[in-house]
């Protein structure tokens, strides 16, 4: 084994056994429960994981280059996991995105190269049902019976040991990032323990600007003026004052740390005056949010904040960054408009797959599909598929899963009826609710209908597509 090999063994060894919060929240995958008679069966399909990247250093520049290169990978190990991967794209380019960083800055570090790590290996114990012992028997000792007589399939897992996981049965597409980049190659050390052999898996760079909510430019006028007028809203405005006190003192505590450049990042829906990226005079007044929040993140993980600044302090920031966040997707059209196309992307895959004859080729869909992104992509598609607010901000290495679960009701002469298929999120294995799910007695249910979820995604972009329609027509009166 040369040196190289043996750090990545090292690396490896450190994040499948000392597990970061965010992996670590995420429990084997529990089947879903269906309560009263008829007995069913009950199959999971495909699982769709959106991750954010792991740890990272701040994208705003700052003065001590030396200290955050010192955390970064090293080559050698950044070499050892890309080995049996592909990029499709022009993945060596830089993004032109302001939040790509540039130098040491914005780069996965060492930490987070082990969060995600970690993170693949706990997917590939919620995802892989590993008893060989179970797989020599009966075909019917890999299911599972639960209190209600339901009968999982491969005890809810997804891979088994005759169906493992393959590289063949998986797809993954990465924001144009080094850090999201590198980020699922880690993953997918942790999901491969033991390599890929001769299978390269192909990752997908050509996406960028579908999987995040605010690309550079945007992708249309609509949008950014509908950020600034969203923005400027009365009680945004309130909250802004409440809030000055705070922005000021942080920005003024951290301008000495302030590297070359700081003043030209400029990112985040809402926070952008312009669509070229470029504002001077907006960036030599306090620092925007969502730098103060990215920047404070960072410094405090390291026990870094200037004295003046609290831990009360940068919690508040963070706070109030992702408030903003929320407070702008959670707006319907927004949401569509930043986030439509991967909703409709992630849709479309669950169709697929439901259709899928399962013929062992190359040209099945994916039975995993891995994407790696940006707390942002995770936020957009919280607010895009009505889904409950978590808690707390997608920290590093969060994810969404988006489960395809199969039904079918099982009667007393073994008869199977019509097969019924669902829709389950989670966030970090926390299940979390559509609105679109709500019953007639406004009650949130685990599970959406597939029909349900795309008939909502397609009406709302319909719907959409008539008011500006209307609305076209009627200027074009107005005229006249």
């Amino acid at each position: 084994m040369n040196a190289a090999a043996a750090i990545l063994a090292v690396v490896v060894f450190i994040a499948t056994t000392t597990c970061t919060d965010a992996a670590a929240a995420a429990a084997a995958s529990t089947p879903p429960s269906f309560p009263g008679a008829p007995s069913k069966k009950v199959k999971l399909l495909q699982v769709q994981v959106v991750h954010r990247h792991g740890d990272r250093t701040p994208i705003t520049p700052m003065k001590n280059e030396t200290y955050w290169k010192g955390i970064l990978p090293p080559q050698h190990v950044l070499d050892g996991i890309s080995k049996g991967t592909r990029l499709v794209g022009d993945g060596n380019s830089a993004h032109a995105h302001a939040a790509a960083g540039r130098g040491p800055f914005g780069q996965l570090s060492q930490l987070g190269l082990l969060q995600m790590v970690g993170l693949g290996s706990k997917l590939r114990k919620e995802l892989h049902f590993d008893d060989d012992e179970d797989a020599d028997n009966d075909a019917n000792n890999l299911h599972h019976e639960d209190e209600h007589g339901h009968q999982h399939i491969n005890k809810g897992k997804l891979f088994h040991a005759k169906a493992p996981i393959h590289p063949q049965r998986i797809k993954v597409t990465s924001t144009n990032f080094p850090r999201t980049v590198q980020s699922v190659q880690g993953l997918l050390v942790g999901l491969f323990p033991d390599g890929t052999d001769d299978h390269h898996i192909e990752i997908d760079v050509t996406k960028t600007n579908k999987m995040i909510p605010d690309p550079q430019p945007r992708r249309t006028a609509e949008q950014m003026e509908l950020e600034r007028k969203l923005a400027a809203r009365p009680h945004l405005a309130e909250r802004e004052e409440e809030m000055r006190d705070l922005r000021t003192k942080a920005s003024d505590a951290l301008r000495d740390a302030l590297g070359e450049g700081y003043d030209k990042v400029n990112y985040g829906v809402g926070e952008e005056e312009n669509d070229d990226g470029t504002n001077n005079e907006y960036r030599a007044k306090p620092l925007s949010w969502s730098q103060l929040a990215e920047i404070t993140t960072c410094l405090r993980a390291r026990n870094l904040l200037p004295e003046s600044i609290t831990e009360a302090d940068q919690e508040a920031i963070s706070a109030h960054a992702a408030w903003r966040w929320f407070e702008n997707l959670r707006h319907p059209r927004l949401a569509r408009l930043a986030m439509h196309d991967m909703t409709m992307n992630i849709v479309d895959g669950l169709h697929k797959s439901k259709s899928c004859a399962r013929t062992g080729t190359e040209e099945d869909e994916p039975l995993l599909h891995i994407y790696s992104a940006h707390d942002s992509t995770l936020i957009g598609l919280l607010c895009a598929f009505h889904l409950q607010q978590p808690s707390q901000w997608p920290e590093y290495a969060s994810f969404i899963k988006v489960e395809l679960i199969e039904v079918e009701d099982v009667g007393s002469s073994s008869q199977v009826s019509e097969k019924d298929y669902y829709v389950r999120f989670s966030l970090n294995g926390e299940v979390l609710r559509s609105s679109w799910s709500m019953d007639e007695n406004g009650e949130l249910h685990d599970l959406l209908s597939l029909d349900r979820l795309t008939e909502m995604v397609n009406k709302e972009h319909h719907d959409d597509e008539i008011a500006v329609t209307i609305g076209a027509a009627t200027a074009v009166e107005a005229e006249k």
